[in-house]
């Protein structure tokens, strides 16, 4: 088996066998934006098989970024963010090695646990392997629309801004817009700036709306991340896998990643001290239901493990209510 290269790929090609983001990436490229220089493994053959691919058509200087890409990531009504494994910088020796750990995580137990809390049938997924030549960013960035003309971005740094046609927004902004008017509707983008200049690295549709932060008193105050309100108590794990979690619990802590997710699927709520609403924990957050407000900084600090407290994922609201 060879590698396909990105322009053999038709975007209107319905095979679940090359996923959602490389068919996003195709889109991208369909419509002229640039995208890193990709190809895509079908999935369908075991992990093993296909990181026993023929790869001789790529050797060279340089590292790569090996990406999922299953039926089920990145369609419209749910992403699967970030569930699935990613390997950057990985030399072209390394590669038959990341294709195989790549391809094996659609049987990760985090990815069982979202297929569970989101209503989905719970199964091992069949992934695909997207390989792009891969250049350390200067900066990267997430946008996601809000309507056809306006949507909000966020740099990897946390920065964010709220885009519209209007003159207040920046370049970056005005090229996700532009990205968003020339596919129709909304779109969920992803972009680095690399020293050769913007290229995109991810289209999706967008699976839920992104909250409008509102004008509030609250005592605990962040980002309204996903919608909800829910009172509970507080649990603080120390990690994904801390034995004392309670399911029920509203989780907090600094900020979560692809093994948070079976915790995620358990929480009533969940509070983060970083992050904006365009996070991992909020996106993952909106498309399973559970309440959510990010960027809370002194949630470590005023949050104590059995504190009662009411989460307004709406409002991005966190009151104590009781010790």
């Amino acid at each position: 088996m060879k590698p396909l290269e990105l322009d053999e790929v038709d975007p209107d090609d319905t095979r679940t066998a090359l996923g959602g983001k490389c068919r996003g990436l195709a889109v991208l490229r369909r419509h002229g934006f640039r995208v890193p220089a990709t190809w895509v493994l079908p999935a369908g053959p075991s992990p093993a098989d296909l990181g026993g691919a023929d790869l001789g058509g790529l050797a060279g200087p340089g590292s790569w970024a090996v990406r999922s890409s299953a039926a089920v990531e990145d369609g419209p009504g749910h992403s699967f963010a970030g569930l699935f494994r990613t390997e950057l910088g990985v030399p072209f020796d390394g590669l038959p090695g990341a294709i195989a750990r790549v391809a094996g995580s659609g049987a990760a137990e985090r990815v069982r646990a979202y297929q569970a809390r989101a209503g989905l049938a719970v199964r091992d997924v069949e992934v695909a392997v997207v390989l792009q030549r891969y250049e350390p960013p200067r900066a990267a960035g997430v946008w996601i629309g809000r309507t056809p003309d306006a949507g909000r971005l966020e740099w990897a740094s946390g920065e964010a801004e709220e885009c519209t046609g209007g003159s207040g927004t920046g370049p970056a902004g005005r090229a996700c817009l532009g990205v968003q008017r020339a596919l129709g509707g909304v779109a969920d983008l992803e972009f680095a700036v690399l020293e050769s200049g913007l290229t995109w690295v991810q289209y999706r549709p967008v699976t839920r709306p992104v909250p409008e932060r509102v004008e509030n008193a609250g005592p605990l105050t962040g980002v309204p991340a996903s919608p909800g309100v829910v009172t509970g108590t507080v649990a603080r794990p120390a990690d994904p896998y801390d034995p004392s979690w309670r399911p029920g619990s509203v989780l907090v802590v600094a900020d979560t990643g692809p093994d948070w997710v079976p915790l995620m699927a358990e929480a009533a709520a969940m509070v983060t001290t970083v992050g904006g609403n365009l996070c991992h924990a909020a996106i993952v957050a909106r498309e399973l239901g559970v309440p959510c407000v990010t960027g809370v900084r002194d949630a470590l600090l005023r949050l104590g493990d059995g504190t009662r407290v009411t989460v307004d994922g709406g409002a991005g609201v966190v009151r104590v209510t009781g010790r």
